[in-house]
């Protein structure tokens, strides 16, 4: 019909376009609008995810160096307190066996084994949980005094930046906002650029336009202005953050609040009674163990199945012309080579219960009495390898029950070292954002120099 109307004519009606084409330059006016304010967001966004990242990594930097140093000097007051305690260490088990295994000497076997069991006995008398307790409260005390050694490191002198530049943008940046934090004064210098260089409104290219030529070559100008107005305001953060630096010369850390020493709970585990008779019943079984041993060699040093001393080389098929067929040929240098792990478990040699941790003390000493009842009858052993089983055994359940002997409830002392941290970490992190590249990293060596006298 002729009076129907199109429904774009009754859009067009409605906003007030007189036509479609003046409907389209208008949308091409907002398209060219939204892209100017996307620019202005992605380019000042760009800035201050820079300087964000700049002041995160050397927040970073400098309290990672910081736990570290507190973590080596946990680690050394612990060893200096157990020390003056009279505590003995871990025994490391795990790595003894392993080192049992690479020996090619069976003297050196036995000696190294006869040691093992006189510092399992010397740990049973020194380990009470007295002195356990005594030495980590000790420690408590070392590490608070070797951390307040933080307190020595100070800031050195930044690097300079170009006078002019820097009073230039600093007065830049102090008129564009009356503000403290970097990311404000950022945000109002890019905002004071952008209005110096004309309206930045979204109708900003209204008005009549000659063509799309025309809108292109404001569109790029608006663009241009926008990338201009993020450069100044890097610069403006730089010249900042140099006179930031410049202000935090010759600081030290404080701490926030350190905490006290905390009483570490320490209980005993195991029967004295019973821990000192397993003793006694393994030390009786090594005196079977060093006949075997000396009677069969390292061959027979490590139970059932054992491996060791089974001697390695290549073998592959040549033509024997005497025999006018291909034969099997070996080649074997008669050295002992063995390929062990830094720390390798004794191996189960005897059936354990199936409770977590095997037999119980009771049980093992038990076992091992009755271990110890079978004779030994020399080279004319018929099944010698159950001497050995049973003395690994034995040096096993030991040297497990041993190592339990005291319960240490070690949470409140995690909790504290924590603390420690916390209260470093947090004055630590505030002033390295102060800091520039050149200070942050001198820092980060003055602390690790710290850790390494510990």
């Amino acid at each position: 019909m002729a009076d129907e109307r199109s429904v774009g004519e009754l859009l067009d009606e409605l906003f007030g376009f007189e036509s479609v084409a003046k409907r389209q330059a208008t949308l091409e006016q907002y398209d060219r609008g939204e892209l100017v304010r996307k620019a202005r967001s992605r380019e000042l966004l760009g800035v201050l995810r820079d300087v964000e990242a700049a002041e995160h990594a050397a927040r970073e930097s400098a309290v990672r160096a910081v736990d570290t140093y507190v973590r080596r000097v946990e680690g050394a007051a612990l060893a200096r307190a157990r020390k003056q305690a009279g505590v003995v260490g871990s025994l490391q088990m795990e790595r003894r066996y392993a080192a049992f295994l690479r020996m090619e000497d069976k003297a050196e076997l036995l000696t190294r084994l006869e040691q093992t069991l006189a510092f399992i006995e010397v740990k049973l008398r020194a380990n009470t949980a007295d002195r356990v307790r005594a030495a980590y409260d000790a420690a408590g005390a070392l590490v608070l005094q070797d951390v307040a050694r933080l307190g020595d490191v100070r800031v050195v002198d930044a690097v300079p930046l170009d006078a002019d530049l820097l009073c230039t943008q600093l007065e830049q940046l102090r008129c564009a906002a009356d503000a403290t934090d970097l990311a404000g004064m950022i945000t109002a210098t890019f905002e004071s650029e952008l209005s110096a260089t004309g309206p930045q409104h979204a109708d900003g290219f209204t008005g009549d336009l000659a063509g799309d030529v025309a809108g292109d070559v404001a569109l790029e100008r608006e663009l241009t202005n926008v990338r201009g107005a993020a450069q100044r305001a890097r610069l403006a953060a730089q010249a900042y953050r140099a006179e930031r630096a410049v202000r935090v010369v010759g600081s030290t850390v404080e701490p926030v609040s350190l905490p006290e020493p905390v009483c570490v709970a320490c209980e005993t585990t195991c029967d004295a009674g019973e821990l000192s008779e397993l003793l006694v019943q393994v030390k009786k079984s090594f005196e079977t163990y060093r006949r075997v041993v000396a009677d069969g060699g390292l061959f027979c040093a490590f139970g059932s199945g054992s491996p060791h001393g089974i001697c390695r080389g290549s073998s592959y098929l040549d033509y024997d012309s005497r025999l006018d067929e291909d034969v099997l040929v070996g080649e074997y240098d008669g050295a002992t080579r063995h390929d062990v792990r830094r720390e390798v478990a004794i191996p189960e040699l005897v059936d354990e219960a199936s409770a977590d941790g095997g037999d119980s003390l009771e049980v093992a000493v038990a076992r091992i009495r009755k271990f110890n009842g079978r004779r030994y009858d020399g080279v004319l052993d018929e099944d010698s390898a159950r001497h050995v089983n049973a003395f690994w055994y034995g040096l096993k359940k030991l040297s497990q029950y041993c190592e339990a002997a005291v319960r240490v409830d070690e949470r409140a002392w995690d909790c504290f070292i924590d603390k420690v941290q916390f209260a470093y970490d947090e004055p630590v992190g505030r002033l390295a954002t102060q800091m520039d590249d050149k200070q942050v990293a001198a820092f980060v060596a003055a602390v690790e120099v710290l850790g390494a006298d510990e």
